[in-house]
């Protein structure tokens, strides 16, 4: 019974943020700059896609719904629904066939993102997925895109902290409330 239940409350919402994902990744317009004009040099992205958010606020509300009603599963069925965020990012990015420089470094935002902001309810499945992750993109982009990404390494390192600084309000509900899971888990007063 438990299974059916988690099953019909999860499955929607795991189809929706894998249409929203897919949507977001294969659409036209994935790594174009944002003012819709072609580029010389490679627009480097400063923010995360709009699909991004959605599928974060998407769990923000499942957040809301799990921990007032059944608060001891909201991180198995969060971890589960990283993995599952994570399988549609890695089905998505692989139905792209050609990574250029700017659309290489909108995916390793967008992933990181996700994968940051998620952080505390990471797996080893949600893991291993988000390196075949990279491994995908990499198969995906010349060896003059991968070379340069290297460089632009330590800009999207403090872009990805300005957008985390940027959102702790909105996904605040991710954070680890470590004395009240001990609660929750019954630890409480154990010395842990």
């Amino acid at each position: 019974m438990h299974a059916r239940v988690f099953q019909a409350y999860v499955r929607p919402v795991t189809e929706v943020v894998r249409v929203t994902i897919t949507n977001g990744i294969i659409s036209p317009s994935y790594a174009t700059p944002s003012n819709g004009s072609e580029q010389t040099t490679p627009a480097r992205p400063t923010d995360a896609k709009p699909y991004v958010y959605d599928v974060l606020l998407s769990l923000v509300h499942m957040h809301t719904e799990i921990s007032t009603t059944t608060p001891s599963q909201t991180h198995s069925i969060l971890a589960y629904m990283l993995e599952q965020i994570s399988s549609a990012l890695l089905h998505s990015f692989k139905q792209r066939p050609r990574y250029t420089l700017s659309a290489l470094m909108q995916a390793t935002l967008d992933v990181e993102f996700t994968a940051q902001t998620l952080n505390n309810y990471t797996t080893e499945k949600a893991s291993e997925i988000q390196g075949q992750i990279y491994l995908a993109l990499d198969e995906r982009t010349d060896n003059e895109a991968r070379m340069s990404l290297q460089q632009e390494l330590p800009e999207m390192r403090a872009i990805l902290k300005r957008l985390r600084e940027g959102t702790r309000g909105e996904f605040v509900c991710f954070k680890r409330e470590r004395r009240r899971e001990r609660k929750e888990r019954g630890e409480e007063g154990l010395g842990k």
